[in-house]
This record gives structure tokens, sequence and C-alpha cells, in this order.
């Protein structure tokens, strides 16, 4: 073969490679689910097309990298997404930054993939809801008298403890029963007429000057025996007293102040048929709202 012919030979091999890598470069660009597309297509186009030099001769890969060039020149001119080979693109993977990575679920999982409940760090964060460091959260619900839950208990020697009155506490009747007693703690000696003789801790809501007063209370065969104006103790809101109560008198206490109101001498105390005094609402009326109050107790059985 004459140089001359050898030279147009090269020219039209060039311009067939050429050729060939812009009739490639659509079906490269398409998406997996494109109509006629194939995996033994995909590896064809892989292993034949131009982007993989290694597989044509020398002179051709010269060609083949100036027709590549020219392309991706053009297309960048003409604003067109030029796409890259599968190793380039796993190697800007490699180099990329990695995503961030989504917030913790907190909770446990046991093997069975069911939530057992919060972390211990979010115990921590958000505090438990079943601890108070005032105590049991009591309630008396609108238009009742009693205390939920209820902390009765029988054969008692002594109750004791303290209690935390908050903005929830505060109620006002309308009328002159807002000075009626309430009850807080205590011993009855009748449980099945707790009302008929027993000793207690009381208290009502001040709405002159928003305190709380307590006070010691007893019952004496339906009589009541009411605190005295220098035995009522009054608490501001959100601060906590103390109480004890045994078959010797009623004891408490707040800010430095301490009041003890000994057992009247006509009260029959009876341990068999002893039991502890839970909270009550009145008086002479049901709780007008919801209230709230914080207690804590301890009561001794028996020694």
């Amino acid at each position: 073969m004459t140089p001359i012919s050898r030279y147009v030979g090269g020219v039209a091999v060039a311009l067939g490679v050429a050729a060939t890598a812009t009739a490639l470069a659509h079906p490269a660009s398409a998406t997996p689910g494109r109509p006629g597309s194939s995996a033994q297509d995909s590896a064809h186009d892989a292993r034949d097309s131009p982007s993989n030099p290694d597989r044509l001769p020398a002179r051709e890969r010269g060609a083949s990298a100036r027709a590549l060039a020219a392309g991706a020149a053009s297309a960048k001119a003409s604003g067109r997404m030029v796409m890259t080979t599968a190793p380039r693109a796993a190697a800007a993977a490699r180099l990329a930054p990695a995503a961030p990575r989504a917030p913790r679920v907190v909770g446990r999982a046991d093997r069975r993939g069911a939530i057992a409940g919060p972390a211990p760090e979010a115990i921590s964060a958000l505090g438990s809801p079943r601890f108070d460091s005032r105590g049991r959260l009591l309630t008396i619900y609108k238009g009742t008298s009693f205390v939920i839950p209820n902390q009765w208990a029988l054969w008692v020697r002594k109750d004791s403890g303290s209690a935390t009155f908050t903005a929830d506490s505060s109620y006002d009747l309308k009328d002159e029963d807002q000075y009626d007693w309430n009850k807080l703690a205590g011993i009855t000696y009748t449980p099945w007429r707790p009302d008929r003789d027993s000793s207690m801790v009381v208290w009502r809501y001040n709405l002159q000057n928003g305190m709380y007063e307590v006070g010691p209370f007893f019952n004496v065969d339906f009589k009541y025996v009411f605190p005295t104006a220098d035995q009522v103790i009054s608490v501001p809101v959100e601060q906590t007293f103390t109480y004890a109560v045994d078959y010797s008198g009623i004891t408490v206490s707040y800010g430095g102040r301490t009041v003890f109101k000994p057992t009247p001498a006509d009260l029959r105390t009876n341990f068999w048929t002893s039991a502890r005094v839970t909270g009550w609402f009145g008086g002479s009326e049901v709780a007008p709202r919801t209230i709230t109050y914080y207690q804590r107790s301890s009561t001794s059985l028996w020694g």
C-alpha cells in the first residue's frame, strides 16, 4: 500500500471512530429502563467504546482521544451534561464527603426489633416522669372530695411526711366555706367513720394573701377541735412543710417554726382499729376545680 493510500485509510478510520463515539454517547446516558436497552448491549458498549482505549490499536487510540476531546469541548460549550465513565464515577464517589448521618432514634430494641423503652441518655435529658423531689402528685378532681391515688393503710402507729402546694392547689369557693379545713394526713381510730375519732393535719387556701394555711385538727366523738390562731402556720406557694401524727399528738413545721398540739384526753385511741387518713377536700363543699399538690409520706405500722 502506498503512503498516500495509508494516509487516506487512517483518516477514514479516524472519522469512523469519531462517528462511533457520537453514536454511543446517547445510549450511555439513558436510564436502565429505557426501551431497547439490555445488559448485553451495556456490556458490549463498555468493551468496544472509545472510552476504553486499551481495546484499540495505538493509531486508533490517538484518533479516539482527539474525537472524545472534541466532543467534550462541544458538549461543554452547548451546556449538555457529559457522562463520566464508571471508574471515574467510583473514584469521585470515594473522594466525595460523606453525607451527614440521620439522628439516632432514642430507644432500645430487643432481638425482635421492638422498642423496649427510652435509652438512659433520653431519661437524663428529659427527666423521669415518675419521680419528683417534692413527692407524689395527688389529685382531687372537680366536683369530688377524695384524693387520687388513695394511700390508705391499717394498723398505724405514726404518719409523717411533707407536702408542697402549687398554683394548681388554689381554689375559690366564693362563700364562707372558704374557711373550712381540708384533710391532708393523719390517723383515724374508727375507719368506718373517719370523722368520729381522729388526729389530722388540715389545710386551706387564703384568698387574701395567696398563702396556704396548715395546722393540727382532731375529731373527738364527732366534735371538731380546730387549730387555734397561734397554731396555724402560713406556707407560701411552692414551699415544703413537714408534719408528724402519732398517738401523743400532731406536729407541723415550716421555716423554723414548729407547732405541736397534744391529743385530747377524751380522744379514744385504739391501735387495732387504726387506719391512715388520706386526703379529702372539705368541709362542706366539693372541689370547685381540679386541685393537685405534692406529698411525701411515711407510715409506721405495728412498731
